[in-house]
């Protein structure tokens, strides 16, 4: 991360009493470990956070923890209070506070019957966040209907462009945008370790998973120096490594054939010929050598 001037990342991130981080359609295991090991992270620095995205997320990405945290919509900043109206029949509406409880009051008109609780329901108006963080989102659009449907809130509030894809398209007001990253996973690792937020043994892990699936397993080609000094901070804090695959798709095919040919021998019946009766009779061998 020594490539990036983060200061203005920490003024925002601190300033802030609501952190919005959004995940794009283009998912994959390494973007959503990435973005909930920011989640958790934030929330131990005591920040308000949520995490969204357009997206269900789906079984393959039920061992991360913290999956069950990611919402399809931004928490809202306005309480609505909504119920069933008949023309004329609300005399008057006020409040008043009163052991710093706030009472709205609605009063019904005479001839009509007084507000049925159950029949209130409650809900959110606009939305709520201070800084927006995307993890491997290209573009404002790569964030799917989440961002569609409130087009003017993400382009003028204060927002963090995490990705490692040079087509990247810096459209964010701050962009740390870093191509020569193997993974996302590893540079949030880079990036909690610069700016002295924990990183803890449940995000140690997902970290840890997501390099795995970004390096294909950790191999040589697909890694860089960064990935290693990612994981050993990771292992530090007390990451479990991710089971390691042994075998090759084309092994495992070739184990499976073998295991099928020695389970059909083994139920094979082998049929033997038995030997005639004069085998088991004692044999006397001549010779006409003379000594």
């Amino acid at each position: 991360m020594n490539n990036f001037d983060l200061t203005p990342v920490e003024e925002a991130i601190a300033s802030a009493q609501t952190i919005a981080i959004i995940l794009p359609t283009s998912l994959n295991q390494d973007k959503v470990a990435a973005a909930l090991s920011l989640y958790l992270s934030l929330k131990k620095a005591q920040k308000e956070v949520s995490v969204i995205c357009s997206l269900p997320m789906t079984v393959e990405y039920s061992s991360l923890v913290g999956v069950d945290k990611i919402k399809n919509k931004i928490k809202g900043r306005n309480l609505v209070v909504a119920f069933e109206y008949h023309e004329d029949s609300i005399e008057k509406v006020s409040y008043h506070i009163e052991n710093n409880k706030f009472n709205l009051v609605i009063q019904p008109k005479e001839g009509f019957p007084p507000l049925s609780t159950d029949k209130v329901e409650y809900s959110y108006l606009g939305i709520q966040a201070d800084v927006i963080l995307t993890i491997g989102a290209f573009s404002w659009d790569n964030l799917g209907q989440i961002y569609f449907e409130n087009k003017t809130f993400f382009e003028e509030n204060k927002s963090i462009n995490f990705d490692i894809n040079p087509a990247n398209k810096q459209f964010a007001k701050i962009n740390l945008v870093s191509p020569e990253m193997a993974s996302l996973s590893e540079m949030v690792t880079l990036f909690l370790s610069a700016m002295k937020l924990t990183i803890d043994e449940d995000m140690a892990t997902n970290l840890l998973l997501g390099i795995k699936k970004a390096t294909q397993d950790f191999s040589l080609d697909k890694s860089t120096p960064n990935t290693f000094e990612a994981m050993s901070l990771c292992l530090r804090a007390g990451g479990r490594k991710p089971l390691r695959e042994s075998f090759s798709p084309q092994a495992k095919n070739e184990v499976k054939n073998l295991n099928n040919t020695n389970n059909l021998n083994n139920n094979t019946e082998v049929v033997r010929q038995k030997p005639s009766p004069d085998w088991y009779k004692p044999k006397i061998y001549k010779s006409d050598t003379k000594i």
